[in-house]
Parts: structure tokens; sequence; C-alpha cells
């Protein structure tokens, strides 16, 4: 536990806020990540969904999510999800 604990403290000063993403995958970085795009469905409809910067389930923002995170990666569990 302590091993896992000297790791997640480290993960929190290299990661923390790092692990967000756009919810239109064109976009990499918050400034571009505004707006709307276009989504493509069945029968050739077409919707327009507001952009949003979300987090990541799994991230390092604080030693209690580095624990859950790397316990997920070191064991596996969860990862059909």
């Amino acid at each position: 536990m302590l091993f896992m604990f000297i790791f997640a403290v480290v993960a929190v000063q290299l990661f923390k806020g790092r692990f967000f993403y756009c919810t239109d995958e064109s976009k990499e970085f918050e400034r571009d990540c505004r707006g709307e795009y276009l989504v493509y469905e069945r029968n050739n409809e077409v919707k327009a969904q507001k952009r949003e910067w979300k987090k990541y389930d799994f991230h390092y923002d604080n030693v209690l999510w580095a624990l859950l995170t790397l316990f997920t990666v070191s064991t596996g569990e969860g990862w059909p999800q």
C-alpha cells in the first residue's frame, strides 16, 4: 500500500489537471473546444451537439483518485467498460 501511495503522490505531481478531453474528437485543446459540431446518425439524420470540455473518469487530480486510477491500471479491474 505504501508503494502505491508513493506512486500516487508522484502521479499527482506530474499529471494534475491534464486528463481532460473534448466531446468533439477533432479538437485537442480547451481553447478550440467551443461552439457546436455535427453528429451524423442513422437514416441520414444530422444533429448539432455542443462541444464540452470534460474530465476522464480516471485521473490524477488528487491522491485518492490517483490511488483508484493506479489500482485500476495495475489490476485491470473495470477495463471492459
